[in-house]
């Protein structure tokens, strides 16, 4: 039997966990997405704030994204998606920061009017001038080149090219004068956006008005948010009545190599920004990889806005992993109980727990005991045995430095996940005092430094209670560790 006809024989009509990333299903949409428990406070949230939301990798932050996304995409919403950032600076400023967000606005605005270019004829004659700088100075030429080609779609008719070229030519003569009307069109998009003037960069002119209204006391950075504040008004002038910015997988950045410390110092300058973080001009949904955010969170004013984890109980990744099964199924299997034998079912709740309340680990998890149970024995559902030899391999395979980074430019000989992991797999508990992982480990005079940063890392935790000593005890957090200490497996980098 191959494969595919043993997984088709459990009620599926596609495999439902060769795929990992909810970017690559956004066809199902709905179908599969279980929206996290606290999600109506986030919706809300949403409402009348910005907010960061956090959460570790593979806990349905894109996945939340994508439906925010979509809600969001109504007429009076502009929706600004970042998730590519090489043209903002490793070291950038706040000044460079405002930049980058006028470039982007400005973009998405423009892409927005691209549809109906005849609604800039509302803006009254100065604000078309300013319009037109930003049109021209700020928004990038890789969207000017997508503006431009989306203008091409929409102008694919002979006689509304004509309709847009006799349009041009009586605007340049009834509102710019003679002078304006010898000037041809130099690209598409001046051509399109026929309600803006032709834009000079070296024309001071067109500056003045704006200059006009900035403070001379203004520094560099002040003067840059004027004009991200002077934009966002201009576009709420339109049918435009909320602006929204989502930022997502800042901590993807190839320039980062997964270096958590590298990461957290470019994320502090946007979520510890107060005015971009808490204006009236747009709201801010920062998704924010959790491990390096809580090593900046006391700098991020998140009693002031609205700051979200993200987490699952066993029971709503169980009802999660039902509905994506249903929608693999075509409805034929709604329950993950539906996929295990009765003996299987009895060891379901190891296998969620081995999961640490990431819906993308439980999905690998189900993927090695389905094919376990291929190998065992293809006439079964999953059984027992296939589930503890899932776990195993889960556990031996995982790439601990997705959740634990290494620093970019640490040394070979450097402490790293799988440095700790071997002295926490000499304890003979998952529950330890510094003592005794000093016993046990031979850690010596650096204990107390191994036991800060695993801590930190997120690879221990204090339970709260003290040994007959008085020291304090901690034990191993991940459920993939304790296992592995619990069982003598051996993690291998």
């Amino acid at each position: 039997m191959e494969f595919e006809e043993y997984y088709k024989s459990l009620g599926l009509e596609t495999y439902p966990f060769s795929v990992y990333t909810a970017e690559s299903e956004t066809e199902k949409g709905d179908s599969i997405y279980k929206k996290p428990q606290n999600y109506s406070v986030i919706d809300e949230g949403i409402k009348s704030s910005s907010i960061i939301i956090s959460g570790e990798r593979g806990t349905g932050k894109t996945a939340l994204n994508l439906d925010i996304s979509r809600r969001k995409k109504t007429v009076g919403t502009l929706l600004v998606k970042i998730e590519e950032f090489s043209k903002l600076e490793e070291s950038y400023t706040p000044e460079r920061l405002y930049e980058f967000l006028i470039e982007s606005i400005a973009g998405e605005f423009f892409h927005a009017m691209s549809f109906n270019p005849a609604s800039l004829w509302k803006y009254n004659k100065d604000e078309r001038i300013d319009l037109s700088m930003y049109l021209h100075r700020f928004v990038k030429s890789s969207t000017k080149a997508q503006l431009t080609e989306q203008i091409k779609k929409i102008q694919n008719g002979l006689l509304k090219r004509t309709a847009i070229g006799l349009y041009n030519t009586t605007r340049v003569a009834l509102n710019y004068g003679l002078k304006a009307a010898t000037k041809v069109a130099s690209d598409a998009l001046t051509k399109h956006f026929s309600a803006l003037p032709e834009f000079d960069s070296g024309d001071s002119e067109y500056f003045k008005k704006l200059e006009s209204e900035v403070d001379e006391s203004f520094t560099d950075e002040e003067r840059s948010f004027f004009y991200l504040s002077k934009l966002c008004s201009l576009i709420r002038k339109s049918k435009i009545s909320e602006i929204v910015v989502i930022i997502d997988k800042l901590d993807e950045d190839p320039r980062f190599k997964n270096d958590s410390e590298s990461i957290s110092n470019y994320l502090e300058g946007i979520a510890s920004n107060n005015k971009v973080m808490v204006n009236d001009l747009f709201k801010v949904v920062l998704f924010v990889w959790s491990t390096p955010f809580n090593s900046i969170k006391s700098n991020v004013r998140t009693q002031k806005l609205i700051f979200q984890p993200l987490s699952w109980t066993p029971e709503a990744l169980k009802e999660a992993t039902g509905k994506r099964l249903s929608a693999f199924s075509n409805k034929k299997v709604n329950h993950i109980e539906e996929l295990f034998s009765p003996d299987g079912v009895e060891v379901l709740n190891d296998l969620v727990a081995m999961s640490n309340e990431n819906p993308r680990d439980l999905w690998h998890l189900i993927d090695k005991s389905i094919k376990s149970q291929y190998e065992i024995d293809h006439s079964s559902k999953i059984s027992s045995q296939a589930v503890s030899i899932g776990i195993r391999d889960f556990v031996q395979q995982f790439n601990y430095y997705e959740y634990y980074p290494r620093k970019a430019k640490a040394r070979a000989d450097s402490m790293d996940v799988y440095s700790y992991i071997k002295h926490l797999m000499k304890l003979d508990s998952d529950r330890f005092t510094k003592n005794k992982l000093n016993e046990m480990a031979k850690t010596g005079g650096s204990t107390n430094n191994y036991v800060v940063a695993m801590e930190n890392m997120g690879l221990i935790k204090k339970t709260g209670d003290k040994s007959s000593q008085g020291g304090v005890i901690y034990m191993i957090k991940d459920p993939k560790v304790q296992y592995a200490q619990e069982n003598g497996i051996e993690v291998g980098s």
